[in-house]
């Protein structure tokens, strides 16, 4: 059980793991903005950000489809408290069997049924650090928010760039180190319904993307019950997606787990190259 949790690393990272080398060798540029442009996209940026759940805690059931050589359903939970934690854990027949945590300092992820687990800082993670992200920007996907790798806010907006596509709004970010990010939002409503991480090397095939749909009301404001995500264009596509159900702002759980000294621990890097072939 524990090739889920790891899969979910995968395919949020794999896309910069493997198209990261070589980057120098391609110099990137960034369009100028306008005074005019700038404003426009600060103003809607704020937009997008006044819709963002006020919420502090969010908990659900989910249903996990998972895809990387093959398709396997499984059950479970997602737990949020805003800047303290991500929790997903999965189970099977009622038991949990695998959870994977993500906090401000680290990550962890723990295999019930085998006794492991793995604690491990972002700067220990080589596939999160080379794809710049961190618990921010982690945290953002998953609350369907905007963010800017390397920083804990969107700050004024003025990062990002603006363009219309059809009943869309893009918002791109071009000024970071190895990826473009790119926010696709619904105009009318201001609301981000996807986002898109690309290796700014054209010559780099690989594509990161996450989906949001069929979204409901927190507190008066949208929040997506299904979250697709996936990499392609690297030979082999990863992907998963969760479906969201009986959320709750519920607070009576633990946010941050202790290991028994039961459990083995072991290196990221290592377990994660053996489970989907990245040596």
């Amino acid at each position: 059980m524990m090739k889920y949790l790891f899969v979910i690393l995968a395919v949020l990272s794999l896309a910069a793991c493997r198209s990261s080398r070589d980057l120098s060798k391609t110099p990137s540029s960034t369009p100028e903005h306008t005074s005019e442009t700038k404003t426009k996209a600060e103003h809607y940026v704020k937009r997008v950000c006044a819709n963002a759940q006020t919420e502090k805690t969010i908990t659900a059931r989910i249903k996990m489809s998972l895809n990387a050589g093959g398709k396997d359903i499984s059950g479970g939970t997602l737990r949020m408290k805003r800047d303290d934690v991500v929790q997903l854990s999965l189970t099977f027949l009622g038991f949990e069997v695998a959870r994977m945590e993500f906090s401000p300092n680290d990550v962890l992820l723990i295999d019930r049924y085998n006794k492991r687990y793995v604690r491990a800082k972002y700067s220990d993670m080589k596939f999160l650090q080379q794809a710049g992200l961190d618990f921010n920007a982690l945290q953002a996907l998953f609350w369907g928010e905007l963010f800017r790798p390397g920083h804990e806010s969107v700050g004024n907006g003025s990062d990002f760039q603006l363009a219309s596509s059809g009943s869309h709004t893009l918002l791109s970010l071009n000024n970071t180190p190895q990826l473009k990010y790119v926010f696709s939002t619904l105009t009318e409503q201001a609301v981000i319904d996807g986002m898109t991480a690309q290796n700014k090397n054209t010559t780099r095939n690989g594509k990161l993307e996450w989906k949001y749909a069929d979204f409901t009301t927190l507190n008066n404001r949208p929040f997506p019950t299904t979250m697709k995500c996936a990499v392609t264009g690297l030979g082999k596509n990863f992907g998963f997606s969760l479906t969201l159900s009986r959320i709750d702002h519920a607070t009576g759980w633990e946010g941050h787990t202790s290991v028994s000294s039961k459990y083995t621990p072991m290196k990221a890097d290592d377990l994660l190259g053996k489970l989907i072939n990245m040596k």
